[in-house]
């Protein structure tokens, strides 16, 4: 693997509640109907802040309605964190001699800022945010930007991320998808891609795919997915660690 590109919200930070509760107060705000954070945690995968606001909304959203979203959310930022791990994880991958980037649905304001106040924006060579890009994942649109930028080939990537619409993207764009089960979101197919239970996980799979394959470098069948043989080779591995 040459590098590693990773989901912000619940991969790289604890944030999933708090943007949650800052849609869910906005909508309500707006006039829109009543949503649990987990609703919107569910329906967030739409796209960036304008295209969440219209989906809960139900009508066209522009700066107004995003600028009462960020009432509720700003004064939250500063309280975020990145999960137990993963500075420790952005520090071995950068040893190890791979290149870091995000890929996030989140707007670039939002991820600036929130990458910011959890102290790791310096970390990362590239971030593409969701409104930088045409299609939001699974369309791996902003997940191949990053890699333009970063300038590795995608089956020298893995993409880790918490979500199913993150794993499709990985698939979509020929990289290895890892699940990040430390801020897992419901839904995810159980078996269909490496598992890291812990920040701490991912590098020793992305070793033990090295090991297996010779050259680190994620397969590719024909359809452009990473092969189903290199995805198991690093489950595997992950389960006889867990075992």
């Amino acid at each position: 693997m040459r590098a590693v590109v990773f989901d912000m919200d619940g991969t790289l930070l604890d944030s999933v509640p708090t943007v949650s509760r800052a849609y869910a107060d906005a909508i309500r705000s707006l006039g829109g109907p009543p949503v649990s954070p987990d609703e919107v945690a569910a329906g967030w995968h739409v796209g960036h802040t304008e295209l969440v606001l219209a989906h809960f909304l139900g009508r066209t959203c522009g700066p107004a309605e995003v600028e009462r979203f960020h009432a509720y959310l700003d004064p939250a930022v500063a309280d975020l964190r990145p999960f137990p791990g993963i500075p420790a994880l952005l520090d071995e991958v950068a040893d190890a001699g791979m290149r870091l980037g995000v890929f996030t649905a989140a707007t670039r304001r939002v991820a600036s800022s929130m990458l910011a106040a959890a102290g790791i924006d310096a970390r990362f060579g590239v971030v593409v945010a969701g409104d930088e890009v045409g299609r939001p994942k699974p369309a791996p649109d902003g997940l191949l930007l990053a890699l333009r930028q970063l300038g590795v080939p995608a089956g020298a990537t893995a993409y880790v991320g918490d979500a199913e619409v993150d794993l499709d993207c990985a698939n979509a764009a020929g990289t290895l998808g890892v699940h990040a089960r430390w801020g897992a979101r419901a839904g995810v197919r159980a078996g269909a891609h490496p598992v890291a239970a812990s920040p701490y996980d991912v590098l020793s799979l992305l070793v033990a795919l090295r090991r297996r394959t010779g050259d680190g470098t994620a397969r590719q069948g024909g359809s452009g997915t990473v092969s189903r043989r290199s995805a198991d080779q690093v489950r595997l591995a992950s389960e006889d660690r867990q075992s």
